[in-house]
């Protein structure tokens, strides 16, 4: 039935309607009774008319997701971040980037399907292992001991991306990529702080410490208070950067109880979001399946890995089979600010062992290639057709980097040019934007690392509360989305941002190894 004959219709009967009423009087007795009747009877056509219009399925059920009035992401930055350019030919833009991925795909392939995780020793020459070190083993699933057994005496090692936070590495590492005496310690102070702030049962409360409190329409304002998975996954990747696991280091106790809340309460599908909110519950699986994957990189910890098994799964289940894009249901195209925590995810669960994600990543860079733009393809928007941003070119390029494309890619010089045009400033606080461009601007490596790392000290450090009281060693959240995640989300965010330096071996030294090996 045509929508224009449904429209006409339903407006022709209601003047009818109007009129005889008015003619007839019939208000003029039981008036609130009637009003009621006619108030039912209204809504209930109101109904049927956008029933038969929209579909029994319409897009915000998440089976739909199209055009300009599909739902818009809790906490991505797209509309308050910048644009950098203005999409001339988006599809020509597409088809392009799609052709600069294509160059880099197979390699990235190869090395992702064929080659175990690098491995390098978990101590330093001359250090005696502790007992949890000597049975740690971050090797391929099919070869890591059963539960209840030992690995051979020689495995304790972890993946070489990993490497820099542990022990006196992690020191060395600032030292040499830019870090400095101030910087670890508003680390050290922000992790004192979150320790403090962990709840008895392991979780890190939302609500408690300020989510829920943010901006945005139909009720998205109060998005993020049930958010308690994905803050906790933050605070125990903030420990997990610094180098303490969930069996090692002076946070053990802490990451320990914060990943047994985060398993414990595995939804049967999988799902690692707990009771979050529908527009945040797949960002929380996807860091909580980043933080989960790290610990069993990091330890080897089998009895871990039933669950990361199915948080993966799970994660594989929600991706977009042509558009290779997440967002909040099964069957959404995708958008970028999604992107960015489920591909890391997924990265971090190669490094742990699990197999067969190769699929997952070329579709992934099919994604990127539809929301690229600019000349060499290095822009990114949040979703396909939209004008780039900042913050999603930052993602992108992380994404990007860690599905192999070289740092020296045209790509790579586009977009950081984009971000180093917007550096941190205290005025502008955007813990996501400048979580994000950090990571990019480390991992690509060059000058521009150089000129953000010297803005991001002199910004995100003092902004940190050092008073003495209650707050010391946490931030504030930022006005941009700190209202939906609260101070939880603000401090981890802000003490991963600070952690960049040892965090990861950066991509671009990574891939020269690589490349000099024989």
């Amino acid at each position: 039935m045509h929508v224009a004959w449904i429209v006409g219709g339903a407006s022709a009967a209601a003047a009818v309607g109007l009129a005889v009423v008015v003619r007839t009087r019939w208000l003029e007795s039981r008036t609130l009774e009637k009003c009621i009747g006619i108030s039912l009877a209204v809504h209930a056509s109101l109904g049927v008319v956008c029933a038969l219009v929209g579909g029994l399925s319409p897009a915000s059920w998440g089976t739909r997701d199209e055009g300009r009035t599909a739902m818009q992401v809790v906490v991505s930055v797209d509309e308050e971040s910048p644009a950098v350019a203005e999409g001339d030919d988006v599809a020509g833009e597409a088809r392009e980037a799609a052709e600069a991925e294509a160059t880099v795909a197979a390699a990235g392939a190869a090395r992702a399907e064929h080659e175990p995780p690098d491995l390098v020793p978990l101590l330093d020459a001359g250090e005696e292992p502790t007992e949890s070190q000597a049975s740690a083993a971050a090797v391929p699933a099919a070869e890591r001991p059963r539960d209840g057994e030992q690995p051979a005496a020689g495995a304790a090692r972890v993946p070489a991306i990993y490497a820099d936070r542990i022990g006196a590495r992690r020191a060395a590492a600032a030292a040499a990529r830019g870090g400095s005496q101030e910087t670890e310690r508003a680390v050290e102070a922000a992790l004192a702080w979150l320790a403090a702030a962990q709840a008895a049962d392991g979780r890190w409360s939302a609500a408690a410490h300020g989510a829920g409190r943010g901006r945005g329409g139909q009720h998205r304002a109060e998005t993020g208070a049930r958010s308690d998975h994905g803050v906790t996954a933050l605070a125990v990747l903030a420990f997990l950067g610094a180098g303490s696991t969930h069996r090692d280091g002076p946070y053990a106790a802490v990451v320990d109880r914060g990943v047994e809340f985060l398993v414990a309460r595995q939804r049967a599908d999988g799902s690692l979001a707990g009771e979050a909110e529908f527009f945040a519950a797949l960002y929380c699986h996807g860091m909580a399946t980043l933080a989960v994957a790290e610990c069993v990189a990091l330890t080897g910890d089998t009895a871990l890995g039933p669950a990361l098994d199915r948080a993966v799964r799970h994660t594989l289940s929600m991706q977009h089979p042509a558009t290779g894009g997440w967002r909040y249901a099964a069957g959404d195209r995708g958008d970028t600010s999604q992107l960015g925590w489920q591909v890391m995810a997924l990265e971090s669960a190669a490094q742990a062992g699990i197999g067969g994600l190769e699929p997952a990543r070329a579709r992934a860079r099919v994604f990127l290639a539809g929301v690229s733009s600019g000349a060499a393809g290095g822009l990114a928007s949040y979703r396909v057709g939209e004008r780039p941003s900042v913050a999603m070119t930052a993602e992108a390029l992380v994404c990007r980097l860690f599905l192999g494309l070289p740092a020296g890619h045209p790509a790579t010089a586009e977009a950081l040019g984009a971000i180093g045009r917007a550096p941190p400033d205290r005025a502008t606080f955007n813990s996501y934007t400048w979580y994000y461009a950090t990571l990019a601007s480390f991992h690509a490596g060059g000058p521009q690392w150089d000129e953000w790392n010297r803005r991001l000290q002199s910004a995100l450090v003092p902004l940190q509360r050092r008073d003495g009281g209650a707050l010391d060693g946490s931030w504030d959240p930022d006005p941009v989305w700190g209202g939906h995640g609260g101070r939880v989300y603000a401090t981890a965010l802000s003490a991963l941002t600070l952690e960049v330096y040892y965090r990861h071996v950066p991509m671009h030294e990574r891939a020269a190894r690589m490349a000099a090996a024989p």
